[in-house]
């Protein structure tokens, strides 16, 4: 499967409840990276995506994903989820926000593939970093 997460430039994810993820540009890069494949999520996170346009499962515990589908997490720990993990998209917002959740593993075992910027609707710079489970490099 394959990880995307939100983070500030602490690693946070969350603040009282209250996501990260919310930026219009960044929803449709998502929609652009997964194109036909699945897409799984718990209910938290209905409502930043369009079901029409993506092949959504809602799932509270992520258990029966295959290795081509992706899992957009914001309010649960990572943890269960590394080891499965054969991809690992972090989008960071380049900047500190209050946090109370945070990015909850180490990504020992993965390489960095790739790195862009991308211009969001709420920020000017959001780094989209993917991260390969190891021998994969640049």
């Amino acid at each position: 499967m394959k990880l995307i997460v939100c983070v500030d430039s602490d690693n946070g994810m969350m603040f009282n409840n209250r996501r990260q993820s919310r930026d219009k540009a960044l929803i449709e890069d998502i929609y652009k990276l997964i194109g036909d494949k699945k897409l799984w999520i718990n209910n938290f996170s209905k409502e930043l995506f369009d079901e029409e346009r993506i092949n959504l499962i809602i799932d509270e515990e992520f258990e029966k994903t295959s290795l081509d589908d992706f899992c957009f997490i914001e309010n649960i720990s990572l943890k269960k989820l590394k080891e499965k993990a054969d991809e690992i998209i972090i989008y960071n917002w380049n900047r500190k926000y209050p946090a109370d959740m945070y990015f909850d593993i180490m990504l020992d075992g993965f390489e960095l593939k790739s790195e862009i910027d991308i211009k969001g609707s709420s920020h000017d710079k959001i780094t989209q970093r993917i991260y390969k489970r190891g021998g994969y490099g640049l």
